[in-house]
């Protein structure tokens, strides 16, 4: 039995499709149920069973997963680290966790959770083993790529790869060979805002992941909810590392670039690393 921990945004549902395709016996816990439990209700329509449950109580989570039989976990869509800074109340298990590393990175944290888990039996499943159909080939999708805007994605890419090394985020906002925001615990989009709040328009987003990336968490995403809010001419392009990132719901988001005049690059590699 496999359980699909499922946070926010449209990949657990795209998970969930994958599975059922395939026809293995799945349940689905829904840490954030206000954001996609309706979608994932429509998606399994009866096929699986959904269990709502807060991420913050750890160790009802890990005791859910053993009464139902879970031998496999699937971590999948995003959970925003700043609910730690919030006042939510942690279950013992949770600060148990918490309190092992030094670090509050997302790494050191899924590491930490993932080899507890393994000690009950529970093994975690590489996100790309359900959702390799995500990863896009290296290659132009849209758009024409200029001189200047090649440059911008190179530095963007060689710095966005930086942070991801160091454990800080994994988006890097460029224009005009200056990179103007760095993706941290805000998380992508309020990164964005930020180059945009600066730049005012023709902006380079930049994605990528560590070279050891643990694909068994947070694989870098991208798609149509990337490009919510924008105007035509605020984003000159977006590139990330196609071995990586998800492109979720690929063919909605090249249209919504297209008519946003975005150039999409899937990048093969980072130049200069």
């Amino acid at each position: 039995m496999i359980g699909v921990i499922a946070g926010t945004g449209t990949l657990p549902g795209e998970a969930c499709k994958n599975l059922l395709s395939q026809h293995k016996p799945f349940c689905v816990i829904v840490l954030f149920p206000e954001d996609n439990a309706n979608e994932l209700e429509s998606i399994v329509a009866g096929r699986a069973e959904l269990i709502t449950q807060p991420f913050y109580k750890a160790h009802e989570m890990l005791e859910l997963l053993k009464h139902k039989g879970v031998t496999h976990v699937l971590f999948i869509g995003k959970v925003d680290k700043r609910h730690l800074l919030q006042h939510i109340k942690l279950d013992w298990f949770a600060l148990k966790l918490l309190g092992s590393s030094l670090s509050k990175s997302d790494k050191d944290l899924m590491e930490i959770l993932l080899a507890e888990l393994a000690t009950h039996g529970i093994q975690t499943i590489h996100q790309d083993s359900v959702l390799g159909g995500l990863l896009v080939p290296p290659g132009i999708l849209t758009g024409k790529l200029t001189t200047a805007l090649a440059t911008d994605i190179k530095i963007g890419m060689q710095a966005a790869f930086a942070i991801a090394h160091a454990n800080i985020g994994q988006t890097v906002v460029v224009k005009n060979g200056m990179v103007l925001a760095v993706e941290a615990i805000e998380g992508t989009d309020a990164c964005i805002k930020r180059g945009l709040d600066l730049a005012k328009n023709g902006i380079v987003i930049c994605k990528a992941a560590r070279h050891d990336q643990n694909r068994k968490f947070d694989l870098p995403t991208l798609g149509p909810s990337s490009l919510r809010h924008l105007l035509k001419g605020d984003i000159a392009a977006i590139a990330w590392l196609s071995s990586s990132t998800f492109i979720a719901q690929k063919d909605l988001f090249v249209q919504k670039a297209q008519g946003l005049g975005i150039v999409l690059q899937s990048v093969d590699q980072i130049l200069g690393n």
